[in-house]
């Protein structure tokens, strides 16, 4: 839950002179909005301010990144995926702008969040003017980013060229970045709400907004022109325009350090720096990078079904993360099952939390089919670590101590406790590592094919070992670490090979209070089976098994068996 953002100026409840109260959601139908919050902890005594960002038609939060990663320097942030956007289901039937309204206003009063500064982009302009003319309480500051459409140009053809002739001058990643958003979001729903947008008049609802108002555009922006921007600015009871040199109509990418630097110094804590009605940005060029914070940033998505009417809405966490510095770490929730569908443990025991840490090159995308089927008994969790997945590769190698740490921090976020935590090959090192550091966390741990053997510790050894346990693993699986492998680059993959391979597991592993089970498959080439009895047999309370004619990666090619294999040790370590 974000901390409450706090401004100077406090607005009434009630709706601008003029202004309808947003509707309910539209009756008998389900909307879905996907949320990004990403949030860091206040300083003792403070409070951090909230920001809000909505994307315009066809886009998506991906579409914010830089904006976001620029910003949480200075607060919390919210990013939206609307209904029909970001990979969110379509609804049947079209929506008007003050039904996109209805669902912002909603996610924030979930939120609990009061008096932020929103940021629309494009049609998201239209989308968080209704917000602040309605929900005035909601919105400190608003800032309109390339917002549409001008009046002189709103016809669906003159549309279509300007959207070309942007793409002329917008970076190649942007343009990828939107025809994949159009891609996800589909011609179909595409076209059912361009009428919408097009036939929105910004320029009359604008003077009914009551907070100060933010104009934002870039130079070179050929879908909002300076005139519309400046009668835009003009409008508003207390507007103002900022003008980004060189940048097209995506001004908040590649000019998201400018943009955020008009916003922050039009909050009334900074004295207001611009003067007059129109300021012209020269781009920013920053000689060094930011510094690296070792306070942890949490960035969590969840996906919510708002019901019509007044119903509580359902919401699912779908991934969290946490950065510190530049390590991070994310958690996705695995498998299907809902907590009325779970086996219930024996003797009232609470339900455990299941932790699946991945070894190198490897991400969660490697425990889908296990973590589905651990579903069946408690809360799964399918880490990436850092440098794997899609979580950013630190400039360093980093240690299991610190993956360990980074684990814990995230697994503290999610509310967890009683975790059994399972680690495959060399993702046992810091599953064996998190198990020591913190044991009011883990409660049981698992280790599948555990590694490396110390006999075979040279990267000549694990590479004749790992090309002969490939013949044995399915073609699918040698598909995704393939991918995962190539995700990850091989500097990155070089390092972490060196770290694991000078981990001491059969020294590490005694220091572990918790019941262990070492398993491992009986054709593993990796994790040998005199390896494995030896890691069991120097545990406190471990004990080892096979998964007959499996490869290393036995949690893929033979799930079922090794859920089987993890449930029946829950019930013999629960019940001895």
């Amino acid at each position: 839950m974000h901390t409450t953002a706090t401004a100077d100026d406090t607005a009434d409840d009630s709706p601008a002179d003029g202004a309808a109260a947003i509707p309910d959601l539209p009756v008998g139908e389900e909307l879905s909005c996907r949320v990004h919050r990403a949030r860091r902890a206040p300083e003792p005594g403070s409070s951090r301010q909230l920001f809000v960002m909505v994307h315009g038609l066809g886009m998506s939060h991906r579409y914010f990144g830089e904006l976001q990663h620029t910003l949480i320097e200075h607060g919390d942030t919210l990013v939206l995926d609307l209904p029909g956007f970001g990979r969110t289901p379509s609804p049947d039937h079209q929506l008007g702008v003050d039904a996109y309204a209805a669902v912002i206003a909603r996610t924030l009063d979930e939120e609990g969040a009061q008096g932020c500064v929103v940021i629309g982009h494009s049609m998201g302009a239209q989308f968080v003017t209704e917000l602040a003319i309605s929900r005035p309480d909601l919105v400190s500051r608003l800032v309109l980013v390339g917002p549409v459409t001008d009046t002189a140009r709103r016809s669906p053809v003159k549309h279509a060229f300007m959207l070309v002739a942007d793409s002329l001058v917008e970076p190649p990643v942007t343009n990828l970045m939107v025809g994949t958003a159009y891609a996800e979001c589909g011609i179909r729903w595409y076209l059912k709400e361009l009428p919408v947008m097009l036939g929105y008049s910004l320029d009359a609802r604008l003077p009914l907004v009551t907070c100060p108002v933010l104009v934002v555009r870039g130079t070179r922006d050929i879908i909002s022109g300076h005139d519309w921007c400046r009668k835009l600015s003009s409008s508003a009871r207390d507007g103002r325009l900022v003008e980004l040199a060189g940048r097209p109509h995506a001004a908040h990418r590649g000019g998201a350090v400018d943009i955020a630097d008009a916003i922050l110094e039009s909050l009334p804590d900074r004295g207001g720096k611009f003067q007059g009605p129109v300021q012209t940005l020269a781009p920013r060029h920053v000689g060094e990078p930011a510094p690296l914070r070792s306070a942890p940033t949490y960035l969590n998505r969840s996906s919510r079904t708002y019901p019509s009417g007044p119903h509580a809405s359902e919401e699912v966490v779908e991934m969290r993360s946490v950065t510190v510095r530049d390590r991070q770490c994310r958690s996705y929730l695995g498998g299907h099952g809902s907590a009325a569908d779970r086996i219930e443990p024996e003797g009232g025991a609470p339900a455990p939390v299941f932790v699946l840490i991945h070894g190198i090159g490897m991400s969660h995308r490697y425990f889908r089919r296990l973590g589905a089927l651990l579903s069946a008994y408690g809360e799964v969790h399918l880490i990436d670590l850092p440098g794997y997945g899609w979580t950013r590769r630190p400039a360093h190698a980093t240690t299991n101590e610190g993956t360990a740490d980074l684990v814990g921090k995230l697994l503290d976020e999610a509310g967890a406790s009683s975790c059994v935590v399972v680690g495959h090959s060399m993702g046992a090192q810091s599953a064996t590592e998190l198990a020591i550091e913190r044991p009011d966390l883990v409660s049981h741990l698992v280790l599948i094919g555990a590694a490396i053997d110390a006999e075979h510790r040279t990267a000549h050894q694990q590479a004749l070992r790992l090309g002969v346990n490939s013949i044995f693993e399915k073609p699918l699986l040698s598909m995704v670490q393939f991918l995962d492998v190539l995700r990850c680059g091989p500097r990155w993959y070089v390092a972490q090979l060196k770290l694991a391979m000078s981990y001491p597991l059969e020294d590490r592993l005694p220091r572990v209070e918790q019941p262990v089970l070492v398993l491992r498959g009986s054709r593993d080439v990796v994790a040998g089976a005199d390896w494995s009895e030896r890691l069991a047999r120097t545990a406190q309370r471990g004990e080892s098994a096979a998964i007959d004619g499996a490869p290393h990666a036995a949690h893929h090619s033979a799930a079922g068996a090794v859920a089987t294999a993890v449930a029946g040790f829950l019930r013999r370590r629960r019940t001895a």
